[in-house]
């Protein structure tokens, strides 16, 4: 009797750069089985390999090392080359690592994009987190070089200090000013929109819980959510650019009530996730519950600081 053993094959993307004679192997990991999360991350590691004068092949195989080998193969054919292989500078980490036989798991993919609203005194702020395949990595781009190693530290550190899985891929966070006069001058305030933004992006909460508000607040190494520079000013900032409602530091929530917006208060890391995912930042005439006017909420709605929302109130009156 004889046993038939079949591997299910994958799709790998492959990056690296082509030296002539040989291949530098930077990265090889899953492709997303999503078609649009497996768009976006094309995408964002194409633009990055350009950037590094690479480039991006993918391979259907069973295996990141089969995948690899296959690219070389056929790089060797077009060189023309016998003893073309693998660079010597090559990343080998997830290609020896790779288990070729292992059963592909019914988890969420870790890749994903998520947006939402931040400013600083100066400017306001959109802030796009993604995350793409490829050896663990944490990258904030539109801050200068010291601010954005800062923000980079306490982010991650606040993160796991709350408890949290830390995205163990490539993560990719990109600030664009909204307005003009942006400046390095309390960026720590983007702190929890990054870190809300990111995990959103890695499926750790849902995207849309972001719709509808804007966060402001810098978070400290144990996940606390502290007071930025100028909080008044920026929470107006970010009210002059279009935000109804914005998540702000507890302490500082009577100051920042002033500013002409409905502000909730938040302590911790988790205590904005909670309400984030609550649903209890509901702006009036809440897209969330009536989208097209008449639709039911999306999700239960649950009671906010000032009770129901207006749609799900409405409901209940009628």
């Amino acid at each position: 009797m004889s046993t038939n053993t079949t591997t299910q094959q994958r799709e790998f993307i492959i990056v690296g750069q082509e030296r002539g004679a040989s291949y530098c192997l930077w990265d090889v990991a899953p492709a997303p089985t999503d078609p649009t999360k497996r768009a976006i991350a094309l995408e964002e590691i194409g633009v990055d390999a350009m950037d590094a004068m690479g480039s991006v092949h993918t391979e259907h195989a069973t295996s990141a090392r089969e995948a690899v080998d296959r690219l070389v193969n056929e790089l060797r054919e077009q060189s023309g080359i016998g003893s073309y292989g693998l660079d010597a500078d090559s990343q080998l980490g997830n290609y020896e690592a790779d288990a070729p036989n292992q059963p592909a798991t019914d988890e969420p993919e870790p890749f994903g994009r998520a947006d939402t609203l931040s400013a600083t005194r100066d400017s306001g702020y959109q802030v796009l987190a993604s995350t793409v395949p490829g050896l663990p990595a944490f990258n904030v781009d539109g801050l200068p070089v010291r601010s954005s190693n800062e923000t980079r530290d306490r982010v991650r550190a606040g993160v796991i200090n709350s408890g949290l899985d830390w995205p163990m891929v490539n993560v990719l966070v990109r600030l664009t000013a909204i307005s003009e006069g942006g400046s390095s001058v309390g960026t720590s305030g983007l702190d929890l929109s990054i870190a809300c933004s990111v995990l959103a992006a890695a499926g750790q909460l849902p995207a849309d819980c972001l719709a509808g508000t804007a966060m402001v607040g810098e978070l400290g190494l144990d996940g606390a959510v502290r007071v930025p520079y100028d909080l008044t000013t920026t929470v107006s900032r970010i009210a002059a650019d279009g935000a109804t409602t914005v998540l702000v530091p507890s302490r500082a929530l009577e100051d920042a009530a002033t500013a002409g917006v409905r502000v909730i208060g938040v302590a911790s890391l988790n205590e904005a996730l909670a309400v984030l995912t609550g649903h209890w930042h509901h702006p009036d005439g809440c897209a969330h519950c009536t989208p097209d006017g008449d639709a039911e909420p999306h999700q239960p709605c649950t009671a906010t600081p000032d009770g129901l929302c207006p749609a799900c109130l409405d409901k209940a009156l009628f």
